[in-house]
């Protein structure tokens, strides 16, 4: 958007807006669409949905609601097929006209001022927008969930219980070898970049979640109490590093799946009600603190992983089942050498109502499993 068309946005009123809205026969919401629309012909609903801070089924009803009007057309785009890009049609142009007006207006008022007094107006201006736009962010963080930066919050709302779905989206490649023959067997893991996910503890009070991620962000999405953490596998950021850090609400109990595999999975649980983490994909390093077990909850841990340390609190006895090999094990200080199937249990495992089942399904290099 050009210089005039930001600095008309941020000057002009709620009641221009309104009065404007209802000269057009629409609401302020599809007014302000239709002038992103007009400023970036062939924006696709993403996009849209982006530059607006609307979500994606809002802007649905938003170009529908537009297009019915006559003020816009939705075309195959060149590029991609599978989607529509939003044209403004010549109906649109009233809008133009108006806009056009207020830029002329505004043009002659900056015209009264120097080249360094007009860059002057122009970085402040912009700095005040970002600013509304980030608090702006924020509010509705707080309320229906979303980003602020590279942070995501969400409310914990009227959820009884949580749900963490995480999905790396880690390009990996695994490789079965027998140098030495079949008894001899191992699995080499190649990453091109690290994922890495980090939990950090208890999230705010009032908060369903609270995130932080470094690298390309994720499609974050939260809703009843279920939490959706999905990285894309684009070939684009194959080569790309990135790390998710996640606070849970420690007033719900928490069911944890991990998909994809990761590089490293770390941090603790502690102060989080945990019913049941799963882990599928494999990962090279896991180090976590468990919370004091409720019930019988599980750990389960699919795909082969290099090195992997559980630690519980005291008073949370656990069983240990291993299939597919571990090279070192060391489980309550007891050390094994070049396990296979087996199945350990602590002290006080069987008469015990809170406690650990902890499964590692196919094979690590080392696993430590202690606590304190």
């Amino acid at each position: 958007m050009n210089d005039l068309g930001r600095i008309r946005q941020v000057l002009r009123s709620s009641g221009y807006e309104q009065a404007l809205a209802e000269r057009l026969g629409m609401n302020v919401t599809d007014l302000r669409c239709l002038e992103l629309v007009l400023a970036e012909p062939g924006m696709t609903a993403g996009r849209l949905a982006d530059e607006s801070g609307l979500t994606t089924g809002a802007v649905t009803g938003v170009v529908d609601r537009l297009e019915q009007a006559g003020y816009v057309t939705r075309t195959a785009d060149p590029a991609d097929r599978r989607r529509a890009v939003i044209q403004p049609t010549p109906a649109a142009d009233e809008v133009r006209s108006g806009l056009s007006r207020i830029d002329g207006t505004i043009s002659l008022l900056l015209d009264r001022f120097s080249g360094r007094e007009q860059k002057a107006i122009r970085e402040f201006l912009d700095e005040a927008a970002a600013a509304v736009s980030r608090d702006t962010d924020r509010l509705r963080a707080s309320v229906r969930g979303g980003f602020v930066g590279q942070s995501y919050q969400a409310p914990l709302g009227d959820a009884a219980r949580g749900r963490l779905a995480f999905v790396s989206g880690a390009p990996r490649l695994s490789m079965n070898i027998a140098p030495l023959g079949p008894r001899a067997a191992a699995r080499v893991i190649m990453e091109p970049s690290a994922s890495r996910l980090r939990f950090a503890g208890s999230a705010p009070p009032g908060d369903l979640i609270g995130a932080s991620f470094d690298g390309p962000l994720p499609d974050v999405r939260a809703s009843a109490g279920t939490v959706s953490v999905r990285y894309a596998r684009r070939a684009r950021s194959a080569l790309s590093s990135r790390t998710a850090h996640l606070g849970l609400s420690a007033a719900v109990p928490w069911a944890i799946e991990i998909e994809g595999g990761l590089t490293d999975l770390t941090g603790s649980l502690a102060g989080i009600a945990l019913e049941r983490l799963e882990i599928n994909g494999g990962a090279n390093h896991i180090d976590l603190q468990l919370p004091p077990a409720s019930g019988t909850t599980l750990v389960r841990v699919r795909g082969v992983v290099s090195s992997a340390r559980l630690r519980r609190p005291a008073g949370s006895p656990a069983s240990l089942r291993v299939i597919g090999g571990v090279s070192h094990l060391n489980f309550d200080g007891q050390r094994y050498s070049q396990v296979g199937e087996r199945r350990l249990t602590s002290n006080g495992f069987a008469g015990s109502t809170d406690r650990y089942e902890i499964e590692f399904l196919d094979g690590a290099a080392k696993l430590r499993v202690d606590a304190g």
